[in-house]
């Protein structure tokens, strides 16, 4: 069983790589799923495979691996590889005529107006709520996080928030330095009052959105960098998750100490806890043969199916969250907690051993995506679209499947939205302004 567990740990990973890097040349944002998904489990588990330094059985660890493969197999199956039109746009500058420049100045400008005041707004609350800046923590953003409605202003606005996180790229590629660095500030302020280590992710998306754009050819030293990048991403989610036990911004501020939140870092990496450890608990599942509440019912696929109807007026047909089941099933002792246990975990909680066919599901969601940025005509909604995908993906990979999905689902409907509402906004008054001037030029 041993060769078995090594043998389905490599093939795992192998299958994992080779994703990855077609990922990479189609310039698809499914390649931080597939990041994601590689740093979280596939590495930890190809160690896990020759080392077993886990509680849990070889044979276990071989049906994991075994798991993964399939998935993979039939992910590489479905997927196409059309190159999506994200990046073909960067390098244009072609003007198409002076309403169109005018329309798509327009809905920038109302679209940062839009973004800024949602930010401040949410940020404002937050520092209201908690008595101050100096007084924010983790813990009590949670906790007014879960006493929120469905339909909250703060829900509301984080929505907003992240449909236009998409602006840093931007306005880089438009060479508007300051208005990219604005943008990339706000979400750092936002990170420092929440730690809440997913509001980080639009910075890191920037950065390695830069990256990944100007690799024309895979080569040798884009490995040792995206490996690098994949080292510190690491650390700085594990660092910010250790200064959130400092407490207070007041606390963090007034007991700082590198060499204790490094120490704490360290600690967190060698008792295997935190984001790479989320993989026990799907070895977890497959131990117990998924014997527990709420699993092999699709709850998070039923979920998916009904986004954009709260829970609350489904009339039951809504399931809860299916990160509360795995909460439970993990030994939580409370109703409302949640657990994510990666992308894999949630398949085969959900599914079983069926799970694996969502592997299909995956790559045609992510043809999907993809087709959907080519078809934008404006660069503009490429890169908001990419930008919404890549966030999802990243927390998807996490194990938080509905939240993931559901963030792009209301992304895109809010930039849909926008787009179309504010197109027809200013091509009436660009057709009054005409009108204006044809009349004024009239009279002379």
């Amino acid at each position: 069983m041993y060769i078995f567990c090594i043998i389905t740990g490599v093939a795992q990973f192998v299958l994992m790589i080779y994703i990855l890097l077609n990922e990479i040349k189609i310039k698809s944002p499914a390649v931080y799923l597939w990041a994601t998904l590689t740093v979280m489990f596939g590495a930890p588990h190809l160690l896990t495979s020759f080392s077993l330094n886990v509680e849990y059985s070889s044979a276990v660890i071989a049906e994991a691996g075994l798991f993964v493969s399939l998935f993979c197999l039939l992910y590489i199956l479905v997927r196409h590889k059309r190159k999506c039109e994200f990046v073909s746009l960067i390098n244009q500058n072609k003007t198409t005529g002076v309403e169109s420049d005018y329309t798509n100045s327009i809905l920038e400008i109302i679209c940062l107006f839009f973004f800024v005041l949602s930010m401040l707004i949410y940020l404002i609350g937050i520092v209201r709520s908690q008595g101050g800046i100096l007084n924010s923590s983790w813990g009590s953003v949670y906790a007014s996080k879960n006493d929120s409605n469905y339909v909250s202003v703060n829900s509301f606005l984080i929505r907003i928030i992240f449909a236009f996180s998409g602006l840093s790229f931007y306005y880089y590629i438009q060479k508007r330095y300051k208005l990219s660095a604005l943008i990339i500030l706000l979400f750092g302020l936002l990170e420092l009052v929440t730690r809440n280590r997913t509001r980080v992710l639009p910075v890191f998306i920037f950065f390695i959105t830069i990256f990944l754009c100007r690799i024309k050819k895979i080569r040798f030293k884009h490995l040792i960098i995206g490996s690098l990048i994949a080292v510190v991403s690491v650390y700085i989610i594990y660092l910010i998750r250790a200064m959130r036990w400092m407490g207070s911004l007041s606390n963090l501020i007034e007991n700082f100490s590198m060499n204790d939140l490094n120490a704490t870092v360290l600690t967190f990496l060698l008792d295997q806890n935190g984001e790479l450890a989320l993989r026990k608990d799907f070895y977890y599942f497959i131990s117990k043969n998924n014997q527990f509440e709420g699993f092999n019912k699709g709850y998070t696929y039923i979920r998916m199916l009904l986004v954009y109807l709260p829970s609350r007026w489904s009339f039951g047909l809504k399931p809860e969250g299916f990160d509360l089941y795995m909460s439970v099933a993990t030994g939580s002792t409370r109703w409302g907690g949640s657990a994510h246990p990666t992308l894999f975990g949630d398949c085969f909680g959900n599914f079983y051993w069926f799970g694996i066919l969502l592997g299909i599901f995956w790559a045609f969601l992510a043809n999907r995506i993809d087709n959907t940025i080519s078809r934008q005509k404006e660069k503009y909604y490429k890169v908001m679209l990419y930008f919404a995908a890549s966030y999802a993906y990243v927390v998807i990979a996490r194990g938080s499947v509905y939240n993931g999905f559901s963030e792009y689902a209301w992304s895109f409907l809010i930039l849909m939205f926008s787009k179309t509402m504010l197109t027809s906004l200013s091509k009436k008054h660009i057709s009054c302004s005409f009108k204006t001037i044809k009349k004024i030029r009239g009279r002379k």
